[in-house]
């Protein structure tokens, strides 16, 4: 076996991997007394250890079996000079699998995807063992949707990161049940032994780093270990524990960005856009912490917050003397799956004394391929309060033409990435002037997100798209200044989105 490798070696995934000096050990924590498979004796010890040392939905070690074991082949590596790899899988999205499938469907989904794993580990893999299949596995179920693997002949990173991507592969299959179909997929945060802890607890925590990363920058990837990450993972902890507060200590605030009609030059609506105004770090826009709440759940109450907030402030503009206009408010996927959604939409409506018909609920097509039998009841109920609807960031999709014909939509807004592309790109313009002759056909207003410079609104223009929004037309401003704009007292605020 080659020598152990050590952290300057060739980075293999996603972030770039620098030199750092060796972690000092620290502590270990007591092993737990697990045997090495489950008892077949119907005694009381027996039936204990089983339910300590065993998830009981899938049959695989759990975490405190893995650790137990994972700690043996360290100290057996250490004592041979080898190298290891702890892998820690996570299931995507797994709250709104579980909603979607409920308790008992989730459960076979999760034993399926356990023996999806299970073939992409070598049988050289002895990890917390019981039967002969778990032996050959490798696997452990150690959280609700996390798995863990430790990987004991590995000579190189890029040994850890092809196991990686074949357990990606393998799990990225379609599980389907009862006529629902679920597409899953995985992110793998990968810890090296010894370069990245020389203890067992040290290698877990750093694997769990690295995974944490993956979910951060987008979900469905591979993310190795790296030493910055700790200050990246105490910066986030920070961040999420000042966001738990923003909402009380009034830190959040809704910005508007107006959408013109250029056949006249005149706002028609706006979208309503969160902001942070940080203690320490100014003004945020929601790209600095949507993750973190979504993630905490955070996202419901502020949510709610904003839909009120952006009702409220529609109404105040109405009772000022302004014209009555639609304002968006984007809501998540984990507010629409929630039974009191429309319940919530109500609420702001009643609260705000805002006529429906000048909410507008924007949702995603990503946002409707998680749930979409739940997310029609939850659309056609707010359809039925008076509301309207818009399907937001149209094409990025993939049963874009099913959603128009299925849902309840007023509004499609064409992504701002095809927007980009016009008028030079042909295959974007024919896409977009599809979409643009479809929504008419279909009598739903479109509307052209991301407009950024003239031969943008030209092109849409000529082709049958008057309704725009972008910074070309006017940046989004905070509810006092649009409504000046509004009244004609205040230019817009253009000019290009800051990078």
């Amino acid at each position: 076996m080659n020598a152990p490798f050590e952290r300057h070696g060739t980075p293999v995934h996603d972030t770039a991997r620098t030199p750092a000096p060796p972690s000092p050990p620290r502590a270990e924590a007591p092993a737990v007394a697990c045997d090495a498979a489950p008892p077949d004796a119907h005694d009381a010890a027996a039936d204990l250890r089983r339910l300590r040392c065993y998830d009981p939905v899938t049959g695989l070690p759990n975490r405190l079996l893995f650790r137990e074991q994972l700690d043996l082949q360290r100290r057996q590596a250490q004592r041979h000079g080898g190298a290891l790899a702890v892998l820690m899988a996570d299931i995507d999205d797994f709250r709104r699998i579980k909603h979607t499938l409920g308790r008992r469907r989730s459960d076979l989904f999760l034993r399926t995807i356990a023996q999806r794993l299970a073939s992409c580990v070598r049988a050289s893999d002895l990890v917390a063992g019981a039967s002969a299949h778990e032996r050959r596995a490798g696997l452990a179920r150690v959280e609700g949707n996390e798995f863990a693997i430790v990987l004991t002949h590995v000579t190189e990173p890029a040994d850890a990161e092809r196991v990686a991507r074949r357990m990606r592969e393998a799990a990225g299959a379609v599980f389907a049940i009862d006529g629902i179909e679920v597409f899953p997929t995985l992110s793998v945060g990968v810890a090296l032994y010894p370069g990245d802890g020389a203890g067992t607890d040290e290698l877990l925590e750093h694997a769990d780093i690295a995974l944490g990363r993956a979910k951060d920058l987008g979900k469905d990837r591979v993310q190795f270990y790296n030493a910055s990450m700790n200050a990246l993972a105490a910066d986030r902890l920070e961040l999420e524990s000042m966001l738990r507060r923003a909402l009380d200590l009034g830190e959040l605030f809704p910005v508007f960005q107006p959408r013109y009609d250029v056949r006249t030059g005149l706002p028609c609506g706006s979208e309503a856009l969160l902001r942070w105004r940080h203690p320490k770090l100014g003004e945020l826009a929601p790209g600095r912490f949507i993750d973190i709440a979504e993630q905490s759940r955070l996202i419901v109450p502020i949510g709610a917050w904003m839909l009120e907030a952006a009702s409220r402030q529609n109404r105040a503009w109405q009772a000022a003397g302004l014209v009555p206009l639609p304002v968006g408010v984007n809501v998540s996927a984990l507010q629409i799956c929630r039974p009191d959604f429309v319940a919530t939409v109500a609420r702001a409506l009643e609260r705000s004394g805002l006529n429906p018909r000048w909410l507008e609920i924007e949702v995603t097509e990503s946002m409707l391929m998680q749930d979409t039998a739940g997310a029609l009841r939850a659309l056609q109920a707010v359809k039925g309060l008076g509301a309207r609807i818009a399907i937001d960031d149209f094409g990025t999709g993939f049963s874009s033409l099913t959603y128009l014909r299925d849902f309840p939509f007023d509004v499609v807004k064409i992504d701002r990435s095809f927007v980009q592309r016009l008028p030079e790109d042909e295959r974007t313009a024919a896409i977009t002037c599809g979409v643009i002759e479809l929504a008419r056909r279909l009598r739903l207003d479109v509307v052209a997100e991301g407009v950024e410079t003239d031969a943008q609104r030209r092109f849409l223009q000529l082709n049958g798209c008057p309704l725009m929004q972008g910074y070309l037309f006017c940046r989004p401003l905070p509810a006092g200044d649009l409504e000046r704009v509004r009244r004609g007292d205040a230019a817009p605020s253009t000019g290009a989105p800051v990078p």
